[in-house]
């Protein structure tokens, strides 16, 4: 006894204290004296920032420390994982890229398909339809997904999400299918089919279309409830329960980075897999995305679960009735457009309204790699593979605002970070701006496309603050509401750009959007900058 190293003294100590009168069972935690005696024993930790819960414990390295803090909270139900944050993070990027990988499969894909499906004279017809109805549903349900997830248990949310999306892809890629096969056939006797053809007329093909169009809203819907559920409540509740600022920080960049790969390098693998199934052949294209979506789900389900184990802290949630009337009893049963409402009225008097608010107006833009601009630089003639590598320069400088957001954050504070980065944003779309005076050449183009690639360093950096900011400053029962409400404002501008699209149709009318986003961008700028002020002048 008298060679043993002190960590083994220590831990002696402590079982002894444990065996003493006041701690005989498992079923009684020791009292406050005792835990006062026993967090003697341990070594001081640092003080920790205010955001993070200090009534939960950061595993130590050392496997002794780590089982006496375990009796010191208690010996039942500790917050501490069973493995190390290096093994739970691998874990969700797993998760993430396969959920990203896809959504963004799916996007591209439904978008070939519906213009294909629809008439020839009006190719981007069933498109944009198809972007105002998603972008509508958006609006209307995303508050009553985020109120439920912060109703339901974690896990329990995840898992219904995830199947709701799936089903929802996989009826979607029927209706699809059905409509390539009747196209097809009718194709056969007519040729091609425009607008005024009987073909769109049936009661069939309308039921398909609508069908399409009610899947995917919904598996778009599906998606941002997902997300916000990963990215919005387990992450900052994971980082929490390990008490790691630095841990929240790189997760969050290294998440955005993977979405970044996702939403360049996935379209390529759709592109693959429609080019090889052919165009006359697009219904086998339809059957793997199914089945594609059916083998993610696999993946997804049993990371999530293996997250879960691991992190003992998914399994509570604070309940909060007064700050959170989707919790009580009565607001349960008034439905989701009480539910929507009231996350509205959570998110307006958060802290992040105006930040959140901020990032919304950035979706009325046509100054990114929407269908909008893609259709408008190809109709000036730009080549389809200069399209892409111009995409592809466009998301690597993305990238680079997720290395910036990293070091900025850590250095100068989120808060800070997201103020130069929307002013950065701003610069460079108004160097887009300044092309509507350049008329019809190509100065105009590439003072367009140039301006639309820089801004996306400030894009991205602004979105990761604004993201972090959600993280930390909403409480844990309001995460959900707060979350879905701030995706369906995003909806709600981006169907308005759809909208404005619709309205000035003609190319020769793209200035007006231009003018249009611009103005969205300013307006996110005033209002990141009234809230930055504020913040400055409360912590002064």
């Amino acid at each position: 006894m008298g060679n043993q190293p002190a960590r083994f003294k220590a831990r002696t100590e402590v079982d002894e204290t444990l065996r003493s009168p006041g701690n005989t069972g498992d079923d009684e935690a020791p009292d406050i004296s005792t835990l006062s005696e026993l967090d003697s024993l341990l070594p001081s930790r640092p003080a920790l920032p205010s955001f993070y819960d200090a009534t939960r414990s950061t595993p130590s390295p050392d496997p002794d420390k780590q089982k006496v803090r375990h009796h010191t909270v208690n010996r039942r139900h500790t917050y501490l994982a069973s493995g190390p944050p290096g093994f739970i993070r691998p874990t969700l990027y797993t998760s993430h890229f396969t959920s990203q990988w896809a959504e963004r499969t799916w996007e591209f894909t439904i978008v070939l398909l519906l213009t294909y499906i629809g008439p020839q004279d009006r190719a981007l017809l069933l498109v944009s339809s198809y972007g105002l109805f998603c972008a509508l549903s958006s609006l209307l349900t995303l508050g009553a997904v985020g109120a439920f997830i912060d109703r339901a248990n974690r896990i329990t949310a995840f898992r219904l999400i995830l199947l709701w999306q799936n089903f929802s892809v996989i009826a979607a890629s029927a209706a699809c299918f059905a409509l390539l096969v009747m196209k097809h056939d009718v194709e056969k006797v007519e040729g091609t089919l425009n607008f005024d053809s009987p073909f769109y007329l049936e009661d069939w093909t309308i039921y398909l279309i609508v069908m399409v169009h009610v899947f995917g809203a919904s598996a778009q819907i599906a998606s941002s409830g997902s997300t916000v559920s990963i990215e919005k409540d387990w992450v900052p509740e994971i980082a929490k329960s390990y008490q790691d600022p630095g841990w929240l920080t790189q997760t969050n960049v290294s998440m955005r980075q993977i979405d970044l790969g996702c939403k360049v390098l996935a379209p390529v693998f759709a592109g693959f897999v429609i080019e090889f199934c052919g165009k006359d052949n697009l219904e086998s294209a339809c059957i793997a995305m199914g089945v594609f979506n059916v083998l993610t789900i696999l993946c997804e389900w049993v990371c999530s679960r293996k997250v879960y184990n691991d992190v003992q802290a998914l399994h509570t949630k604070a309940v909060d009735d007064d700050k959170n009337p989707t919790d009580s009893a009565p607001a349960k049963q008034k439905g989701f457009i009480t539910d929507s409402i009231n996350s509205f009225g959570i998110f307006f008097s958060s802290k992040v309204a105006l930040p959140g608010l901020a990032l919304a107006l950035l979706y009325v833009n046509v100054m990114s790699y929407g269908s909008i601009m893609l259709a408008y630089v190809s109709w000036k003639g730009l080549s389809a593979p200069l399209i892409g590598l111009t995409r592809g320069i466009s998301a690597t400088i993305g990238l680079l605002g997720t290395i910036a957001f990293q070091f900025s954050s850590k250095r100068t504070g989120i808060n800070f970070t997201g103020f130069w980065s929307i002013i950065m944003q701003g610069v460079f779309l108004g160097v887009s701006f300044s092309s509507i005076f350049f008329g019809d050449t190509q100065t105009s183009l590439a003072l367009l496309i140039g301006g639309v690639c820089g801004s996306r360093i400030g894009l991205w950096a602004f979105d990761l603050a604004v993201s972090q900011q959600m993280q930390e400053y909403v409480p844990e029962n309001e995460r959900g509401a707060v979350g879905g409400s701030q995706s369906a404002l995003c909806s709600m501008f981006e169907m308005l750009s759809y909208i404005f699209g619709l309205i000035w149709s003609r190319p020769e009318e793209f200035d007006n959007l231009v003018t249009i986003s611009y103005g969205g961008q300013l307006l996110a700028v005033v209002c990141y900058c009234i809230f930055y002020a504020g913040s400055a002048i409360r912590r002064n």
